[in-house]
């Protein structure tokens, strides 16, 4: 795929939701495609509200934490030789993790549009954790989908997302893990969406899911440009950036701001 400069990558997709002409698409029932269109139609207009932008940014720096450490890695740059490593610590965020940036913003959007509950899906229980976390601060009911083995693994984020108020929803079917409990999901929010908004915690799912999470993990690398400035006084000419790929939230919030920089970047 092609990046077009200046355009954010989540607006860089089809009417159809693809990206590249092959990543991405809405492939969902029938009975899903009025609230995922309300939710598309809801998101395009808020995202670029001044008062809503505002209002997320209020909560990321006063309830989240931001901007979260850029430090350098002093006994691994030594060990390495040459290279500056530097590590960005997003695990200082709220919570532990980049998850509750999602969390937060679809909680936000749920007060929007008159929802009272929120759903979500976790394997690991981080995405579920935060939820729960947001769901709390912002006075909605919580419902957590979790696979029955999952649940088992994960006791210590199944006890914190309870201490939330969060209901955790066993899932028996099928084998017993996140795609299961992504299903079940779903078939709930289908059967309920006119009270309860959905969140998907990665870069999975209809396209708009995709677009919700990259846009609010996004904090990540809006927050490490303006700190490279401020180490170097301008982003480094040759700069590498890894980063552990999962579910693809961490990644697209930690690439995005540079999607579009020339390969040296990358």
């Amino acid at each position: 795929m092609k990046i077009k400069k200046g355009i954010p990558l989540i607006d860089q997709g089809n009417k159809l939701g693809f990206w590249g002409g092959k990543f991405g698409g809405n492939f969902v029932p029938e009975t899903l495609k009025k609230p995922i269109e309300d939710l598309e139609i809801l998101f395009n207009k808020l995202k670029n509200d001044k008062k809503f932008v505002a209002e997320r940014d209020k909560y990321f720096k006063n309830w989240v934490g931001a901007p979260t450490r850029f430090i350098k890695l002093e006994n691994l740059t030594k060990h390495v030789g040459g290279a500056q490593i530097y590590s960005k610590v997003v695990s200082d965020a709220n919570g532990g993790a980049h998850k509750i940036y999602n969390a937060t913003v679809h909680c936000l959007l749920a007060k929007r549009s008159g929802k009272k509950v929120v759903i979500g899906d976790t394997g690991a229980g981080y995405a579920g954790k935060m939820l729960s976390m947001a769901a709390k601060k912002f006075g909605l009911k919580c419902k957590i989908f979790m696979g029955k083995k999952d649940l088992l693994r994960q006791r210590p984020n199944v006890l914190a997302m309870k201490k939330n108020g969060a209901e955790v929803i066993p899932v028996y079917s099928g084998s017993q893990t996140l795609v299961d409990a992504v299903s079940e999901c779903m078939r709930y929010w289908v059967a309920n969406c006119d009270t309860t908004a959905m969140c998907v915690g990665s870069t999975v799912g209809p396209a708009i899911f995709v677009r919700i999470c990259g846009w609010s993990t996004s904090q990540i690398s809006r927050e490490l440009k303006m700190q490279l400035i401020d180490k170097f006084g301008s982003i480094p000419k040759k700069l590498k950036l890894y980063n552990c790929v999962g579910g693809g939230s961490s990644s697209f919030g930690f690439w995005n701001e540079f999607m579009d920089y020339n390969k040296k970047t990358m």
